[in-house]
């Protein structure tokens, strides 16, 4: 079950979205639970990162635009893929700057449409699996991937320092270091793993990780500015 959102103040067009998602579950034996919204601000309020897809119009006659939500989207959640519905194709450009992964075009072509969503489902295929449990206090938690910046060891346990908050597990390093299962992820130092897409700079003895100094120990260091050499050359991406 995926869940997708529909924001547009066009009642007409949220339902020809409805029958063309009916048509693409029909195909792909997939199921969708589908929550409309005639408003970006409606939309907005109620968001709580439950959603696999969003399905966002630009102009709207009232209150914040397609583009304005969808920046404030992204400052919620990073992974939700997102299409924006227009009737003014070169509006779409902008959603570049919010990682949008495409947009449709007003009127909705059914053949379009099932040539979208066939991206669409890869790309949330991929966000599933950028997830992990960890497990705190008897909870479990699902952590995105991405949106960890580094991990720490703090006596038995591991500590995951995400953007969404932070997190210890009864862990070693080193399994959670396999459970990551991302080439972005290396050591600065033997108590310490570092997502290398939130580095921004490395001093001396020091890396710069979304702020935050951590030690690069000595023996890591080599191995650490490899690595992230080829994070920059393009050539240690995640698959």
């Amino acid at each position: 079950m995926l869940n997708v959102a529909i924001v547009d103040d066009e009642a007409a067009e949220r339902q020809k979205l409805r029958k063309c998602l009916d048509e693409v579950a029909r195909q792909n034996q997939v199921e969708f639970w589908v929550d409309e919204f005639s408003s970006a601000d409606a939309f907005l309020v109620r968001y709580g990162q439950g959603y696999d897809l969003v399905f966002m119009d630009i102009e709207f006659p009232h209150g914040q635009s397609g583009m304005e939500a969808a920046r404030a989207l992204r400052r919620m959640d990073s992974a939700v893929v997102l299409i924006f519905v227009t009737n003014i194709a070169q509006m779409a450009v902008e959603g570049y700057e919010v990682d949008a992964l495409d947009f449709i075009v007003k009127p909705v072509d059914p053949y379009a449409f099932r040539l979208k969503m066939t991206r669409a489902l890869s790309r949330v295929a991929r966000s599933a699996s950028d997830r992990i449990t960890v497990r705190q206090d008897g909870e479990l938690h699902s952590l995105q991937v991405h949106l960890i910046r580094y991990v720490t060891v703090d006596g038995h346990y591991v500590v995951y320092h995400s953007r969404e908050g932070d997190f210890s597990e009864y862990l070693t390093l080193s399994a959670a270091e396999k459970k990551l299962n991302s080439p972005l992820f290396c050591r600065c130092d033997r108590g310490c793993l570092v997502n290398l897409r939130y580095v921004s700079a490395i001093k001396k003895d020091v890396c710069v990780v979304d702020g935050q100094e951590l030690v690069v120990a000595r023996t890591q260091r080599a191995q650490f500015l490899k690595a992230y050499a080829e994070f920059l050359g393009g050539t240690r991406q995640e698959g």
